[in-house]
């Protein structure tokens, strides 16, 4: 993976709700969002994860660049939404992977050539760099604070991490 990355709202979100930047910051060197997806995720500081995604960018673990150019035409913002678009035109533009969870936007960033990962992948490739060392408890935190992981998912994710 590079040692730069391109950052979409819902892995941000995931990361801030369970105070986790650190293995962000371990994995990759920069950690790029679109001013689109700043936006998003701090529109209300007071949403869950805001106040540790601003932490994040004031400690400059996540550095906000200017939205790439999108206009009402083109085609990402007819079937994504604004910060996605945004995220992929950038990670497009400048020939860097992508962390993103949503399918459509991961479909769409893969046919662009685009390297994607999520926020289990990022926990993955964590546990593999031995950065943690176990999944699991990092899974259920951030199910208990809301993010949607199916049963069958988590059953999936431990027996990639060999913890069941």
């Amino acid at each position: 993976m590079s040692k730069v990355i391109i950052a979409d709202t819902g892995p941000l979100i995931a990361f801030g709700l369970i105070n986790k930047f650190s293995i962000l910051a371990k994995l990759f060197e920069t950690i790029i969002i679109p001013q689109t997806v700043a936006d998003e995720c701090l529109a209300d500081k007071t949403w869950p994860g805001a106040p540790t995604i601003l932490q994040a960018v004031s400690n400059k673990i996540i550095q906000i660049h200017p939205d790439p150019s999108l206009v009402k035409s083109d085609d990402l913002l007819n079937i994504l939404d604004k910060g996605e678009a945004a995220a992929i035109k950038l990670a497009h533009s400048l020939n860097i992977p992508l962390i993103i969870d949503e399918k459509l936007g991961r479909s769409v960033a893969k046919n662009l050539g685009i390297k994607v990962i999520g926020t289990v992948g990022i926990l993955l490739l964590a546990k593999q760099r031995n950065l943690i060392k176990k999944i699991k408890p990092i899974i259920m935190l951030l199910k208990n604070e809301g993010y949607y992981l199916s049963d069958a998912l988590i059953k999936e994710i431990l027996t990639h991490a060999k913890e069941i």
